[in-house]
């Protein structure tokens, strides 16, 4: 059986642990809950455990299946232990109550916010990928069971987590390559002992250390390529993976819905589909865009619709692909009481998968994907295809409300169907927040001073980003208005959203950015994490979805008493002849067709190499340099030889990176005796090429043409003989037969 054993596997081992490892402290140190300290103790228990397990005689089925109850048992006692109750019996059956009730959310459709089943669920991850690897790498000699699952779980968590944890995926990317190295080494080891084949201890040292050498230079080069522009191939494949994964991530904020926020949601790199009360947090001063445009606005990057008690999420939504331009509606039909206002947007952040768009977005300068929900003007989130990065500019054309008070007042109650699915309330809501909104809105005989009112009410409550998590069996609005009466934008959105469907009026929590700071030396908005904010939006018929702000830390929402009165030709006559500049802005050439403003050509940055010469440099480089290296160590020391000697010096370098290389006072004979042992089917022409060899270079012998051909070709069928012995395929006969050519082709000149 090809098993590793201590002596000979101890540093496979050491990597195997790294390997594990690595996520497990990305998770532990991106601090997305508490509890986390000890997963990556759990990754190393599980390698040892595999390690352990490995060695003995039990069937794989029941080793791997022991292995990982073992850490079931100990990842949940751990964590039993860690609760405030008193005797072990009274933790365990605390523990098992808390995970029946995360199960019960996730298999009907609600949400959960106990962060321990988080830190478990991640215990039991990295616990599965460090005994995974430990077993397969010490029981069948495969280093993918180690390298694969862990390097998907460290990639993945990077991507939400903070960018000074990237140095990690070099340590991971290292320990694999060494693992790769080192197991391909001693498969040789097992391989020659049970052929009782005699070996040397550094026999392939020199080939694993050339090849440590070219890997860190491949990561080198990798490292510092350009990044080029993303053309409509490469960004249809992003589509295709972005799409499915949207569902996955709106399952997994459900189900984990209070964690601490990603450091890059706050910087404009992802929103999460499940927005949850937290507990203290700080926003930074880091600028995320610059914006600039006519008119101040709101930046919204998604909305909620679905209120479950403890969380708001998004429900599910219908994705369509748009082009640059193309309208999100199909024909740029806008509601009542709005104007066209163009946006310029660059991104300040590393990248972003939103679009942060004012109101009513309409169309956008890049391809798009756009979730709605019920109806085509229900928006739910705008996402590039593919991600915006850093310094790229893009332009939305949107459509914002310039609706005044009193012709909100008059939009009456006749709803669309799809807008009273705005008026969702869970069953579980206390009948005390009904009666307190009905209480606030008092006498008000109109949608939008019932509106004004809760907003109102919900202003004079203390802001804090530093209050207290409702417990578990409380509802969040509850807890707001009746307990804590403090909390900060997520509380009171959410509270005025639910507080306003109660008395049957459609409403929405959207979150994003406020308007920023006023640069006049750009004349532009910048926008800084410290501008993250979320607020309620109401719908009033005729004139769509109309913004509420319910913190007391951001400005109410201007908005005219009275409707405005339209120019008279007379006077925006006058206008033109006092502005040439307004003239100039409304030329026709910006008009489609229909009369719609048209956004200017998007600029993108400083165009960047086709992304294919960028993948065709990178090809190169790495061709290049692995072919140069690889070149350096084959020629080395041969060129001065004659053809005899270097036919044979060939072979023995062959061998040696094959791990057959020659013993210490082994002659030619010998030596080429012993390897046609190993590779029997060339016994002749190895016995031809020592006969030369000896001849040549002790006996003093010349030869002529025919017989140095004769030598050529027997080297030449040597190295391909040891090449397909070590890749040992049949598929790989062809590419051995090329390579053994090639070898002997360019040594004959």
């Amino acid at each position: 059986m090809n098993r590793l054993t201590w002596s000979d596997g101890w540093f496979a081992a050491m990597l195997t642990a790294v390997l594990a490892i690595t996520p497990a402290l990305s998770v532990a140190a991106a601090a997305w809950s508490e509890r986390l300290e000890p997963v990556p103790v759990f990754a190393l228990l599980g390698v040892a455990v595999g390690v352990g397990l490995a060695w003995t005689r039990l069937r794989a089925a029941f080793g791997i299946l022991l292995g990982l109850v073992v850490g079931l048992v100990v990842i949940t006692f751990v964590y039993a232990w860690s609760l405030p109750q008193e005797g072990p019996g009274e933790r365990v059956e605390v523990f098992v109550k808390r995970v029946a009730d995360w199960l019960a959310a996730a298999f009907g459709g609600a949400a959960s916010t106990d962060n321990l089943l988080f830190a478990f669920s991640m215990g039991l991850i990295a616990w599965a990928i460090g005994f995974v690897g430990g077993w397969f790498v010490f029981r069948r000699l495969n280093p993918w069971w180690a390298i694969v699952p862990a390097s998907a779980a460290l990639l993945l968590n990077l991507s939400y987590a903070p960018p000074d944890l990237l140095p990690l995926v070099f340590l991971q990317v290292l320990a694999s390559f060494a693992l790769l190295i080192n197991l391909n080494s001693f498969s040789r080891v097992v391989r020659w002992r049970s052929e009782e084949v005699e070996y040397g201890l550094n026999q392939g040292m020199g080939f694993a250390v050339s090849s440590a050498a070219v890997a860190l230079a491949i990561l080198f080069v990798a490292w510092e390529m350009p990044v080029g522009a993303v053309n409509r191939g490469v960004a249809g494949a992003w589509e295709n993976v972005a799409g499915p994964w949207q569902g996955i991530q709106t399952t997994f904020d459900r189900l984990f819905a209070s964690l601490n926020p990603s450091p890059l949601s706050g910087k404009g790199l992802s929103v999460a589909q499940t927005m949850a009360p937290r507990g203290s947090f700080e926003l930074g001063n880091e600028p995320v865009m610059q914006i600039a445009g006519r008119e101040q606005a709101y930046w919204r990057a998604a909305t909620y619709d679905r209120y479950t008690g403890r969380v708001m999420t998004s429900s599910n939504a219908t994705s369509l692909r748009l082009d640059k331009r193309q309208p999100l509606d199909g024909q740029m039909a806008i509601d009542e009481g709005r104007k066209f206002v163009e946006y310029s947007v660059t991104l300040l952040a590393p990248s972003s998968g939103v679009i942060y768009a004012p109101d009513a977005p309409l169309t956008v300068s890049i391809p798009t994907v756009y979730d709605y929900r019920r109806d085509i003007r229900d928006f739910g989130l705008l996402r590039p295809v593919a991600p915006v990065r850093e310094h790229q500019k893009y332009s939305v054309l949107a459509s914002v409300s310039t609706a005044s008070v009193a012709e909100l007042k008059q939009a009456g109650t006749i709803y669309p169907t799809w807008a009273r699915a705005y008026e969702q309330l869970p069953q579980s809501l206390p009948e005390a927040v009904r009666q307190e909104a009905w209480r606030v809105i008092g006498d008000a005989t109109n949608s939008y001073d019932a509106a004004s009112r809760i907003e109102q009410y919900l202003r004079t409550m203390k802001y804090s980003t530093h209050v207290p998590v409702p417990p578990a069996d409380k509802d969040w609005v509850s807890f707001l208005i009746f307990d804590s009466k403090e909390g900060y934008c997520d509380y009171f959105a959410t509270a005025m959203t639910i507080m306003l469907r109660t008395v049957g009026i459609p409403a929405r929590v959207a979150s994003g950015y406020v308007t920023g700071d006023y640069d006049s030396a750009t004349q532009s908005y910048i926008v800084s994490e410290r501008h993250a904010h979320t607020w309620s939006e109401v719908y009033f018929p005729k004139y769509g979805w109309i913004t509420f702000e319910p913190s007391a830390n951001r400005p109410e929402p201007v908005r005219v008493e009275n409707p405005v009165v339209p120019l008279s030709q007379e006077e925006l006559d006058r206008i033109f002849e006092s502005d040439p500049g307004y003239d100039e802005f409304i030329d026709d050439e910006d008009f489609g067709s229909t009369g719609v403003f048209l956004p200017p050509p998007a600029t993108a940055g400083p165009a960047g190499p086709h992304p294919l010469l960028v993948a065709g440099g990178m090809l190169l480089a790495i061709v290049v340099l692995a072919g140069f290296s690889l070149g350096f160590l084959w020629l080395r020391g041969m060129r001065s030889l004659p053809l005899v000697a270097r036919t044979y010096a060939q072979i023995v370098r062959l061998a040696s990176w094959c791990g057959l290389g020659p013993r210490r006072a082994q002659t030619p004979y010998e030596y080429t005796a012993e390897l046609a042992e190993t590779v029997p089917a060339v016994r002749e022409p190895l016995r031809a090429v020592a006969d030369a060899y000896v001849a040549g270079t002790y006996g003093g012998r010349t030869f002529d043409a025919s017989a140095l051909s004769r030598i050529r070709a027997a080297g030449a069928e040597v190295r391909r003989a040891l090449l397909n012995s070590v890749t040992g395929g049949r598929w790989q006969r062809a590419v051995s037969q090329r390579i053994g050519d090639f070898v002997g082709a360019r040594h004959a000149r």
